[in-house]
């Protein structure tokens, strides 16, 4: 009896080695990445052919752990869109340690719009950028009911962006028109004077079709002083109450210019104003009878001709008189540039 049960355990002990060292018992869906721990799995000698990867293709690579249907659940896919990707595995249930596997397209990365003289390398965006102003005093406008002159002043304030090559990108251009107090505009900025210091006339707001009056003169204390630079509104804030032109006021004609100025470096606008402008800086009109202007328009081309009707079109005031030197401003925002570099996403 002793015997037979001897012969027993040891067919079983030589059964269950069989069983655990058996090639069969080798075979597994997925074998650890060599990324992991190191294991002593024996990776199988088959081959599974290599998937046709090209430079579009997203791959991932099988580690411990992975079945197909988990792959494509990570990613998104079903699991007949994952075989699609993948004609190479014959068997989805069978996939090995460290294969490579589509998963789908690298996504495209977005591209910066090519602007002429703008670097965009390295991921960021390169122009400079520069501020500038440029001061007038004038005599007027006008004078008074009682004949004493008007007085003021124009603070012009350009920012703009050029690219490498000093052409401007952007730029916003505005400017303070400050008067003495006998100016009888009403949305007009006034300074009358220092605090302890002799006054001015002050003038009523005139309505439309009456005479402005002198009602009194100006008392000046650092209250009103205070009062008076504090209510300063520059002409794009006087919006249309500016009242130059009720058709196309300020603002919209310094829009205009500022679109017309796109492309151009100061140094041809400058060239350009010298060509296309009378004396008082305005572009001048075809209808002009002036034989200064009409000297100008001889020498301009057909295409030059139509450039400066166009700009006409939009704009009619002046770009470089006592109420405003813009072109100027301009060229001191170029001479003042710095160089920003920005991220481009």
């Amino acid at each position: 009896m002793k015997r037979i049960i001897a012969k027993t355990l040891v067919l079983s002990l030589m059964l269950s080695f069989a069983i655990v060292y058996s090639p069969t018992a080798l075979k597994v869906d997925v074998v650890s990445a060599a990324t992991t721990a190191p294991t002593t799995t024996t990776t199988p000698t088959k081959t599974t052919p290599a998937p046709t990867i090209t430079d579009g293709s997203k791959v991932y690579v099988v580690v411990s752990g992975d079945k197909m249907w988990k792959i494509a659940q990570k990613y998104n896919l079903t699991l007949d869109q994952l075989k699609s990707l993948n004609p190479q595995i014959k068997n989805a249930n069978i996939i090995y340690l460290g294969q490579k596997i589509i998963i789908g397209k690298v996504e495209a990365t977005p591209t910066t719009p090519s602007v002429p003289g703008v670097s965009t390398t390295g991921g960021t965006l390169k122009v400079w950028q520069g501020q500038g102003q440029t001061v007038s005093f004038r005599n007027g406008p006008g004078k008074d009911a009682n004949g004493v002159p008007v007085y003021s002043f124009n603070i012009v304030m350009a920012d703009a962006t050029f690219d490498a090559e000093g052409r401007i990108l952007t730029s916003y251009l505005d400017a303070y028109e400050i008067s003495t107090p006998n100016y009888d505009g009403a949305s007009m900025p006034h300074f009358s004077g220092w605090p302890g210091k002799e006054g001015y006339n002050i003038s009523s707001h005139a309505a439309e079709g009456q005479e402005a009056k002198v009602t009194g003169v100006s008392v000046n204390t650092p209250e009103s002083a205070a009062a008076e630079v504090n209510g300063w509104q520059t002409k794009r804030q006087r919006g249309d109450a500016y009242g130059m032109n009720p058709a196309n006021e300020w603002y919209k004609q310094m829009n205009f210019y500022q679109k017309f100025f796109v492309g151009k470096t100061v140094a041809e606008l400058e060239a350009w104003v010298a060509k296309n402008t009378s004396a008082n800086g305005r572009p001048i009109k075809a209808t002009t009878t002036k034989q200064e202007d009409l000297d100008k328009l001889a020498k301009l081309t057909a295409a030059e001709k139509a450039q400066l009707a166009d700009v006409v079109s939009g704009a009619t005031m002046s770009l470089r008189d006592p109420h405003g030197d813009f072109i100027g401003a301009l060229v001191n925002a170029y001479k003042n540039r710095i160089e920003v570099t920005l991220p481009v996403k």
